[in-house]
Order: C-alpha cells, then sequence, then structure tokens
C-alpha cells in the first residue's frame, strides 16, 4: 500500500461531466485530480454524439470537435408518414475529441489526470485506486469525492448512493451513406431509433431498447437502409432518470450518467451533465446544497421527459400515427421548431393549449 500525500478533490471518471467539473473547480485554485480507468479519455465511445446548439452556452464550440451541424429533424410515424422539424443547429460531436478537449482546459487550470486508474472503493475519506499499469493499489485522502463514472456507478455503490436498475442499450452503427444532412428519429421503434448524419456520406444510425440489442439493430438496418456498409459499432447504457436518487452524502457527489440526469425519451444527457457540473462546482465552492440546486437548474425538466416517455412506452401504433398528424399541423410545428427540447417545462403548456387534442393522450397516465 501508498499513502498519497491528500488531494483536495477527487474526481472519477473523465467524460464531458467529470472534466469540465474539473476544469471549474480548478480554475478557482482547487488542488483537483481525476481519475480514469481506460487509458485513453474519451475512449471507447458510447454516445450518439448530437446536442442540441444550448451547448455553445456552456463551452466555446471548436471546429476539432464538432464534425457538422444539422438545422432539420424528420420525425417518422409507423405508417411511413412523418413530419420535419428546423432545428437551430444542433451539434455532431466527435465524442472522443470533445472529452479530450474538456480535458484538456481541466488540466491547463490545473487538474491532474491518472489514467488506466481504476476506482475500487471509499472509506472515511480515503479512496483505493488500482494502478493498472503498474499494478498497485494506492490508497489516497480527499475532501471531496465526485461520482462521474457513469451509469453503473463505483462511486455510488461504494458511497452508499446506489439506485434502483433501470437501464436501456443503446447501440448504433457507423454506416457509409450519401444523405441530405437531416436527423431521422424513429420513436415507435422499440423505445426509439435514430439516424444523425456525422457527415455527407456516413451517418450513426442506432436504437434504444431494453432486450435483445443487436437484433433489434439488425433489424432497423435492413428496414432503412436495405444495403449497407458499417465502418464500425458502438454500443452502451443508457440509464433512465429516476426522480428519487440521492446523489449526495456528506462529501461525497454523483453527476451525469452516474445520477441518471438522462432525458428518458431521446437518452441525451450531455448537456445536462454539464449544467450539473456548474451547478456542483458553484455548489463546493459556495457552501450550497448540490441536491436541491441541480433539481433547481435541471430537475423539473427531466421529470417531464420521464413522465413523456412513461405515457409513450404505452402508445399503440395507431397512437404514434395520430400524434404525428396532431404534430404536423403548423401552430404546433412553430411551437416545436421555436424551443429547446432540453427543457419542455418551457413549451409543454403552450402546445397543449395550441393543439388540446393532445390531451387525448393523458388516458395513458391513469
Amino acid at each position: 500500500m501508498i499513502l498519497i500525500k491528500m488531494a483536495e478533490i477527487s474526481i472519477i471518471g473523465a467524460g464531458p461531466a467529470g472534466n469540465y467539473l474539473a476544469y471549474l473547480l480548478a480554475k478557482q485554485g482547487f488542488y483537483v485530480s481525476v481519475f480514469e480507468e481506460h487509458r485513453t479519455v474519451g475512449r471507447p465511445v458510447q454516445c450518439t454524439g448530437i446536442t442540441t446548439s444550448y451547448l455553445g452556452q456552456l463551452i466555446e464550440l471548436k471546429k476539432d470537435f464538432v464534425i457538422n451541424k444539422v438545422n432539420k429533424a424528420r420525425i417518422f410515424a409507423p405508417d411511413n408518414n412523418f413530419i420535419d422539424v428546423k432545428l437551430n443547429d444542433n451539434i455532431i460531436l466527435d465524442r472522443a475529441r470533445f472529452d479530450q478537449y474538456l480535458m484538456e482546459k481541466a488540466e491547463n487550470a490545473g487538474t491532474k489526470f491518472f489514467l488506466n486508474h481504476r476506482f475500487l472503493n471509499y472509506k472515511n475519506s480515503i479512496i483505493k485506486i488500482q494502478d493498472i499499469n503498474a499494478n498497485m493499489i494506492k490508497d489516497i485522502r480527499t475532501d471531496y469525492l465526485i461520482g462521474a463514472d457513469g451509469p453503473l456507478s463505483d462511486v455510488a455503490k461504494s458511497a452508499g448512493l446506489k439506485a434502483k436498475k433501470d437501464f436501456l442499450v443503446g447501440i448504433q452503427a457507423r454506416v457509409r451513406l450519401n444523405n441530405q444532412n437531416i436527423v431521422e428519429f424513429y420513436p415507435f421503434i422499440k423505445e426509439y431509433a435514430w439516424v444523425v448524419p456525422e457527415s455527407k456520406d456516413i451517418v450513426r444510425i442506432g436504437i434504444a431498447t431494453r432486450e435483445n440489442p443487436k437484433k433489434e439493430l439488425d433489424k432497423f438496418l435492413i428496414k432503412r437502409l436495405k444495403r449497407y456498409d458499417i465502418i464500425d459499432m458502438q454500443a452502451g447504457l443508457i440509464p433512465v432518470y429516476n426522480p428519487k436518487i440521492k446523489t449526495q452524502k456528506n462529501n461525497v457527489f454523483l453527476v451525469g450518467d452516474a445520477a441518471k440526469m438522462v432525458k428518458a425519451t431521446t437518452g441525451g444527457g450531455i448537456i445536462q451533465g454539464l449544467i450539473a457540473a456548474r451547478t456542483l462546482a458553484d455548489s463546493i465552492i459556495n457552501k450550497k446544497s448540490y441536491h436541491k440546486e441541480w433539481k433547481k437548474a435541471i430537475g423539473r425538466d427531466l421529470l417531464m421527459h420521464l413522465k413523456m416517455r412513461k405515457i409513450m412506452d404505452k402508445f399503440s401504433m395507431e397512437d404514434w400515427n395520430y400524434l404525428i398528424k396532431l404534430f404536423s399541423k403548423d401552430k404546433t410545428k412553430e411551437i416545436l421548431e421555436s424551443n429547446d427540447r432540453d427543457f419542455p417545462s418551457r413549451f409543454l403548456v403552450r402546445l397543449a393549449l395550441t393543439e388540446p387534442r393532445l390531451l387525448y393522450f393523458l388516458k395513458y397516465v391513469f
């Protein structure tokens, strides 16, 4: 055993939420260490990598990780009807480069990164870390421990913050395909399916499901493309938001996927994780209640996404056809196009008042 000098803040996981949090705290003078079990930050890729333009309000956008922008989505119904919705420059990321960019910002602010270091457990302000390269166990004293270590967070388990397991499996293929730079969304295929243009001749086509992910992706690929040339495959767990989750216990905190901060309707969580990281940094700096602050910032919208997901899970194919038909009306489309899907609390009431027939679907609440 090797006892290392005190690290003021220890972050487990070098994904977007962990790296952004490290940057925010380090630039305020905190001594920050980030421990990542993989040898390369950002890999393996386990994300579709599409966000709304709100990302630009959180960080400076760079050409090296923003590889495409899309301003139209096509949402399909089972009967093959669809609606086209204008998007405000949705951003397609190179996820590995994005994570590495945030790592560089954190390093430049003074954060120390330890790659190939696996978190083992935490007790009495001591974290046990396995140095995979040296095959050595290190004991590290820390004032704060942050779990930014993904859906199966070991920090959550060790600190007694483990929540009920509820996950989807997201699986996607990068496929060579000439395309019109339009995001396609199929909300009726399993939980949902997508086609996201990475460039003019490559798309990311995938599906989120609870069972048989590879089989379901193969079915979707054949249905959508007939013939296709797969470049590579990517997969990962998508946590389902839990409004009862505990994200703070003494000086241990959870953020991002480790705290299930993911939109249940689409599986997106990059922006939510960055907002929560910003909230956690403010809470540590100014001695606030992190749980209350992140709930205030994103909790209401995450809950609304969850409620919508539970309603949509009960839809028949006829319901999906009817919903797409209602959204094809000019007034409802205008509301969808002029609001950010990250924040449904800002427009759902207006949507229902504009198109009262949407209240038909409330029958599934009961």
